[in-house]
């Protein structure tokens, strides 16, 4: 089973340098890759249901180890959750989760990420699950700005991520100091936590305005 391609960015590599992002493979396939995330969680039975704010309660869901490359392997986002928390608790009702999808089945990891507002992850095979994310989410794709060829961003995937029209993708660089990256002089700073907290803000607010059902038809 797949979408009409044999891999997910053609004959460029995942993003490790420049010439990956000098063209596009996925453009125009925005439906046919929301209809293929449809059949995959019809098939698991999973519900396909666009995103929906349960009772005001925003569920951000952060993916532990998505990554076992040393420059991403997330243990945990608690750098990232503390300043999320203190900062926009009062005003959004947050339900936050962070799981190690590695240690979920299939079903779980599909019923988890479908009903999240927001998917947080470092870039990565273990990414993937982003696809399961409802219409109208939000997705955060951690990468390190050096690791690619010759010190250049490896935002791995950003072919297939950038082109899934029902969330909005955003790149947040440096998830963490990693010395075993060549040329990496430092890890997240205050100002990469600022601009994480204050997109998720943005994000929050946009989501809090998507309405939950079609507006009736006016005759």
């Amino acid at each position: 089973v797949g979408f009409c391609s044999a891999t997910d960015h053609g004959t460029k590599t995942h993003g490790w340098g420049p010439k990956d992002y000098e063209s596009s493979h996925n453009s125009n396939r925005a439906a046919s890759l929301y209809a293929f995330r449809n059949y995959m969680l019809t098939n698991i039975g999973v519900s396909t249901a666009p995103l929906r704010v349960m009772e005001g309660r925003y569920r951000i869901v952060f993916s532990l180890r998505s990554s076992n490359a040393s420059a991403r392997d997330m243990h945990n986002f608690d750098d990232h959750v503390r300043p999320l928390q203190k900062r926009l608790g009062n005003k959004y009702n947050l339900e936050i989760i962070s799981k190690d999808m590695s240690k979920l089945s299939l079903v779980e990891q599909a019923e988890l990420v479908s009903s999240a507002a927001i998917f947080v992850t470092a870039a990565g095979g273990g990414a993937v699950s982003a696809t399961f994310l409802p219409r109208g989410a939000s997705l955060f794709v951690f990468f390190q700005d050096e690791e690619g060829d010759k010190a250049s961003p490896a935002r791995l995937d950003w072919d297939f991520f950038n082109h899934l029209g029902y969330v909005r993708t955003h790149w947040m660089p440096r998830p963490k100091k990693t010395p075993s990256v060549a040329g990496s002089k430092a890890g997240p700073s205050e100002l990469d936590f600022e601009s994480f907290v204050r997109l998720m803000d943005h994000e929050l607010d946009i989501i809090s305005h998507l309405e939950p059902f079609p507006r009736p038809a006016i005759s």
